[in-house]
């Protein structure tokens, strides 16, 4: 085998891998995610939102979640009675195996937006009776006359 043969078999064998090692490249740059956020409002705004027992933020706050299932939604805000929640976010049916890993591998994101709101009740104002004044105390007299 001369040299040159060699060269040609290597030119040819890097020639005919190339466009393939590329399209591979391609692919996994440009292949999409699936982006799954959740939107949580309270009436008034302002609320500290919990999911799952983590403070995520002040309401409205957006963040994306990781897993579909059953989540505990909890909000705070002080002078209202705390909330107590629990949400199933069911995924979509895009997103049900084995087409979640078509999804997953397509050049374009996904996106899955999904939106809670609550409106928060004012805590019970608590009303202490006002008793009346006592009555004005009466000058002490002694007994004798003037």
């Amino acid at each position: 085998m001369t040299k040159q043969h060699a060269t040609s078999d290597m030119q040819q064998y890097v020639r005919s891998g190339l466009p393939v090692l590329l399209l591979v490249a391609c692919c996994m740059l440009l292949a999409g995610c699936v982006r799954r956020s959740l939107t949580i409002r309270s009436d008034p705004p302002g609320a500290l939102a919990y999911l799952n027992d983590t403070l995520i933020g002040p309401t409205p706050v957006t963040f994306d979640f990781q897993w579909y299932g059953w989540h505990r939604v909890t909000l705070r805000k002080e002078g209202y009675e705390r909330v107590n929640d629990r949400q199933q976010l069911r995924a979509p049916i895009y997103l049900w195996i084995p087409l979640d890993l078509v999804m997953e591998l397509l050049p374009v994101p996904v996106r899955d937006a999904r939106e809670l709101s609550y409106a928060l009740t004012p805590m019970p104002q608590e009303t202490v009776p006002i008793s009346p004044p006592p009555p004005a105390a009466k000058p002490a007299t002694t007994g004798a006359a003037e």
